[in-house]
């Protein structure tokens, strides 16, 4: 959806350049317009279609697992369970993507333009352009994305809810709940990780410098590190502590040359006048 997103977004705001920069259009702009819009609503009728499907699935699932509730005295196989829960996901990550924007207004009729002359029924004003996320909430994106199927899902899945709702507090100690009690788990990391984000996102830089070094302190070989890594030194940029910074990045491309963080790190580096 994000990829998406971003196309509609930039088609959105190059057919407003051409309706308002100009001034005025020519029949085969606007008929451009036309075909543009007509493709947009379709997407956006497909997400619907998408979304109705999913919800009438779920709803399904949800009375099946009463039944077997009801049947097994509330004993549910864990896959059923599952399946509930990545139905449940999808139909929230559709939710939230079609929240993002709104479809634009059907065109009118347009009548031929003369030299000069702005064109009937072509909106003042186009649509809104549909929101990109940010780097931030991809990020959560693609953690809850990869949750599926492995152990403590529920209970991480719960803590990042309450990091995308902006609630800080409640999230990193469900956070640290989960690391207490699952201390092995292969989300351990990625807990450590969020509770760190989390007061980034918050700006709370100083909290972030504390739980992000912690992930490597506690689990350099995670694949959460190099994550931690570009973080605590977006953190200490933050803070005017540019020659840490610039320390961390330095550590991404020697520890872990070969991930996508060591090309944000080298990107990073220019930035700061490496």
């Amino acid at each position: 959806m994000p990829v998406r997103s971003r196309g509609i977004s930039l088609f959105l705001l190059g057919a407003a350049s051409i309706v308002t920069g100009a001034g005025c259009a020519t029949r085969a702009q606007v008929e451009k317009v036309q075909r543009d819009q007509r493709e947009l609503r379709a997407l956006v009728a497909d997400q619907n279609v998408a979304i109705e499907a999913l919800r009438r699935k779920l709803d399904i699932l949800r009375q099946e697992v009463a039944d077997v509730r009801g049947s097994r005295g509330g004993s549910v196989p864990a896959n059923v369970q599952q399946r509930l829960a990545e139905l449940d996901a999808r139909l929230t990550a559709l939710e939230q993507a079609r929240a993002l924007g709104t479809a634009p207004p059907a065109p009118g009729a347009v009548a031929p333009a003369q030299p000069g002359e702005a064109v009937a029924g072509v909106p003042s004003t186009m649509p809104t352009p549909l929101r990109v996320l940010t780097p931030f909430e991809a990020a959560l994106a693609k953690e809850e994305a990869a949750l599926s199927g492995k152990s403590g899902e529920g209970e991480f899945r719960e803590a990042l809810a309450l990091i995308r709702q902006g609630q800080c507090a409640q999230a990193t100690a469900r956070l640290r709940e989960f690391i207490r009690k699952n201390p092995n788990s292969d989300l351990a990391d990625n807990a450590q990780y969020w509770i760190g984000a989390c007061y980034f996102n918050q700006k709370e830089y100083p909290k972030a410098v504390t739980e992000l070094t912690e992930v490597m302190l506690r689990y350099r070989k995670g694949d959460k590190a190099p994550a931690a890594l570009l973080m605590l030194a977006d953190a200490f940029a933050a803070t005017g502590e540019t020659t840490d910074a610039k320390l961390v990045l330095q550590k991404i491309l020697t520890e872990y040359p070969r991930t996508e963080e060591a090309e944000q790190a080298r990107q990073k580096l220019q930035t700061l006048g490496n």
